[in-house]
């Protein structure tokens, strides 16, 4: 199984993505129906991008957690936001199973960049698609997931990385399966 890196191409984009999902759901959750004219950018290449990342997150989600993501507070919309990212990027969910839960688990709620770099090394020792990526394209990965945790509201701030694990109320951990509840810190 190959790792996807096009996150690079879009943050979490929370009120884009909840635009998007209620553009799914008038559209009878066909995904070949929606069109990158439902974002509103000024340039057609980020709309293009943006709009493809977003399409591909989306398709992660069943309909009753589009259905949620649509009613649901601004953060339980993050937190949707975030599952549909851990879904779809494999080098994401595998940072937080082996290095961030760890973390937690050991009481040590501090991530810094030797985290993730000592993690994105150890991966390409038996990945070849990491190992060809340049030095930009790590760094850029490595702060698009942290930008990911920033906007989630599962780090402070992308400075300081201190790790914060969110109350999670009963709408989110009914919609949310629970073996993915530790993706968003709640172990």
């Amino acid at each position: 199984m190959s790792y996807r890196f096009s996150m690079t191409g879009a943050s979490l984009l929370v009120s884009e993505f909840v635009h998007l999902a209620g553009q799914f759901v008038a559209v009878d959750y066909n995904l070949g129906k929606l069109s990158s004219g439902d974002l509103d950018r000024d340039r057609a290449g980020t709309r293009r991008r943006e709009f493809g990342e977003l399409k591909l997150r989306l398709s992660t989600l069943s309909k009753d957690e589009i259905n949620y993501l649509n009613s649901a507070s601004l953060e339980n919309q993050r937190m949707v936001a975030f599952i549909s990212c851990v879904r779809l990027y494999r080098i994401l969910q595998e940072f937080i199973d082996e290095v961030v839960l760890y973390k937690i688990q050991a009481f040590d709620y501090q991530l810094d960049s030797m985290d993730f770099n000592s993690f994105l090394y150890n991966k390409s020792i038996d990945h070849e698609e990491i190992v060809s990526l340049s030095v930009a394209t790590k760094k850029k990965v490595q702060q698009v997931i942290f930008k990911l945790f920033e906007q989630a509201g599962l780090i402070d701030n992308v400075r300081t990385k201190r790790l914060q694990v969110p109350f999670l109320d009963y709408g989110i951990k009914t919609i949310i399966p629970e073996s993915e509840h530790k993706y968003l810190l709640n172990i």
